[in-house]
């Protein structure tokens, strides 16, 4: 059951990244500020946020971004990432641990962020059409309104609002961490309004303590 439990620890814990070779990561400015737009959709859902909520649309790096995750506690905890915004409320998002290249297609929709197919591909220009994105049924949940402590979605709750997460790139205010939690191990995502998911964290409990495996956003080129 160990062997189970740390199978499962390191398959949900570590996101497998761009199957291509590891890119050499672009250091900018830590001022934290946004060098580009990020689209005409997200003025819209911006315009439309009545309730003070922050836009689920700004809970992802703008359109053709890239960033750099150090690793700590495993090897495939390093990554590089590309965030491709190639139709409105799609979001695809290629991840490169070194040895593989999985794609991640989200929709965002009015109340929630919706899981549309994670896959291994070869190059990261890979993704479906328009149609054939439409044409998806959602596997699961990423994110999930209302943004506040007690929101469940899937295995995963809201955790902590506006709390400090420190990161290689720069010190964040005002995370949101989300939580998923079994007897044996703790999964967590830290969110950041404008940068998305600047640090997962897992930590299991072994038979000598803990170990503990994160990935926190170093270098971004906006």
């Amino acid at each position: 059951m160990r062997k189970i439990n740390l199978f499962v620890f390191l398959l949900v814990a570590v996101l497998v990244f761009s199957g291509c070779s590891k890119k050499q990561p672009t250091t900018l400015d830590n001022s934290g500020s946004t060098n580009g737009t990020i689209g005409e959709d997200v003025v819209k859902e911006s315009e439309s946020e009545k309730d003070g909520e922050i836009s689920l649309t700004d809970l992802f790096l703008p359109d053709g971004s890239k960033a750099h995750y150090l690793g700590e506690g495993n090897e495939f905890a390093e990554l590089d990432v590309e965030v491709t915004r190639p139709f409105e409320n799609y979001v695809v998002v290629h991840e490169n641990n070194g040895g593989s290249l999985v794609r991640h297609i989200y929709k965002i929709e009015p109340d929630k962020i919706s899981i549309l197919d994670q896959k291994t591909v070869e190059l990261v220009k890979d993704f479906p059409s328009q149609e054939e994105l439409d044409a998806l049924i959602p596997t699961g949940v990423y994110l999930k309104k209302p943004l506040k402590i007690g929101t469940t979605f899937d295995t995963w709750s809201i955790v902590e609002m506006d709390t400090t997460v420190e990161t290689p790139y720069k010190k964040f205010d005002h995370a949101i961490v989300i939580e998923m939690k079994t007897d044996d191990f703790v999964n967590r995502k830290y969110f950041v309004e404008g940068f998305g998911e600047v640090k997962r964290e897992s930590i299991m409990q072994t038979d000598d303590g803990k170990s503990v495996v994160t990935s926190s956003l170093q270098t971004v080129d906006k």
